[in-house]
C-alpha cells in the first residue's frame, strides 16, 4: 500500500484499529486516476470500482431533481455491493426536500 501512495504521490495511510490499512484520498481527478490504472487487475472489487468511476462522472452533471436520484440510485447500488454483516441497514427512499443545484 505504501508503495502504491509513493507511486502516485496521492492522499495518505491510515491504521484502523482492526489492523486494516486505509489508503486516504480525497482528491477526485487523484480517485478516478487511481481506478482507471488500477481496475484491469481488480477481481475481488471490480464491480465496485468500475461502479465509482460512474458515481464520481455522474456526480459532476446533476442538473435537476431526476439526476439527482438517479445518482443517489447508484450509490445505494455500490452500498449493496459492499455489503456486511456488522452494518446497519439503512433504505433510502426518495428526496421528499428540494434540493438547489448550481453555485449559490
Amino acid at each position: 500500500m505504501e508503495m502504491m501512495r509513493n507511486f502516485y504521490k496521492l492522499g495518505y495511510l491510515r491504521e484502523r484499529k482492526d489492523g486494516i490499512t486505509e489508503w486516504i484520498i480525497g482528491n477526485e481527478e487523484g480517485i478516478k486516476n487511481v481506478l482507471k490504472k488500477t481496475i484491469p487487475f481488480l477481481r475481488l472489487k471490480k464491480k465496485q470500482a468500475e461502479l465509482m468511476l460512474e458515481i464520481l462522472d455522474l456526480k459532476s452533471k446533476i442538473n435537476d431533481r431526476e439526476d439527482f436520484i438517479f445518482l443517489a440510485s447508484k450509490i445505494e447500488l455500490f452500498r449493496g455491493l459492499n455489503y456486511s454483516k456488522k452494518r446497519k441497514r439503512r433504505i433510502i427512499g426518495p428526496v421528499e426536500t428540494e434540493v438547489k443545484i448550481g453555485k449559490n
